[in-house]
């Protein structure tokens, strides 16, 4: 399995449609910060523009996804200096399992997008996180899940028509697919020569050395290991993952490990003794100092405050 795959797999990777939105002449709405989720918008019909924070704004057009990782506030619209409606009464609870589309703004050319929930584990999607923009936007004309979501859309109950079975969760489905196919274009459409995590995916040989470590996280890695794994010598390997990703394997594979420990932390009651040994470090003491330079707080100090704050 690759990197990519391994990441969302490990993360949780979970998705939802919060709103089909129509708007016509000028129009804005605003989206406020979560915590807990990303946010993506798709555009069906029409363009649109959108901003967050102080990067300048950004302009979709049918068949482009906005993807926000860490769920920032934003707006989007037609004029983003226009009095902005609040994102939550576009809302609409679903009715017998569909949909309800809202419209909104005026007269003149019509806009149609969709806002996706998009819901990762954040320490886990962390080597994603941090190599993606504040703002990814990919076009997805032509692809298969663009098209599957239109149809999902598309389709709505009569007066004698039962709920479709299984409805809610295909739509669920076909919005985790438009993320993933977003994620898998831009990687792909990264040019050639660059470095981090992203350009990794890239690479034959450091590719297939990230997704064993992002796959089994907690194995006695070494780098004689992986490079028999992946087909290079142990000196090829280390200079190529080094060039490619701009840090050392095992600076890499520390990283992983402590996201994966902060995971257990966060979502298990096991010893700190237990979360040390699965994240591959013999001495506790030895461990509590790698998570604190990491987290800046010791591990069961950083266990209280994030459980508290969840």
């Amino acid at each position: 399995m690759d990197a990519l795959s391994e990441v969302l797999r490990l993360a949780s990777l979970s998705g939802s449609v919060l709103a089909d939105a129509t708007a016509g002449g000028s129009w804005c709405v605003s989206v406020p910060a979560a915590a807990s989720r990303s946010f993506a918008h798709v555009v069906l019909e029409g363009d649109c523009s959108l901003k967050a924070g102080e990067a300048g704004p950004v302009t979709l057009r049918a068949g482009d996804v906005a993807f926000l990782a860490r769920g920032e506030s934003h707006v989007i619209g037609s004029d983003l200096a226009a009095p902005p409606t609040p994102f939550a009464t576009l809302l609409r609870p679903p009715v017998a399992g569909e949909l309800a589309p809202v419209t909104l703004g005026g007269s003149g050319r019509r806009t149609r997008w969709v806002t996706l929930a998009i819901t990762l584990d954040r320490h886990l999607a962390e080597p994603l996180f941090a190599a993606l923009p504040p703002v990814l936007r990919t076009a997805l004309r032509g692809t298969a899940p663009l098209a599957w979501l239109a149809d999902s859309l598309g389709l709505s109950l009569s007066g004698s028509d039962a709920p479709r079975p299984g409805g809610t969760a295909a739509l669920s489905r076909v919005a985790e697919l438009v993320l993933i196919e977003a994620l898998r274009r831009h990687v792909e459409d990264l040019p050639p020569g660059g470095k981090g995590w992203l350009a990794g995916l890239n690479d034959r040989y450091v590719g297939a050395a990230l997704a064993l470590v992002h796959g089994r996280p907690g194995e006695r890695w070494t780098v004689e290991r992986l490079a028999r794994q992946v087909g290079l010598s142990r000196s090829a390997l280390a200079e190529r993952f080094s060039l490619v990703v701009g840090e050392p394997i095992f600076g890499f594979l520390t990283q992983v490990r402590l996201q994966l420990a902060a995971h257990e932390l966060l979502t298990t009651d096991h010893s700190i003794e237990s979360i040390a040994e699965d994240a591959g470090y013999e001495a506790v003491n030895s461990f509590s100092r790698a998570f604190k330079r990491a987290f800046a707080k010791p591990p069961s100090v950083w266990r209280k405050k994030a459980r508290r704050k969840r």
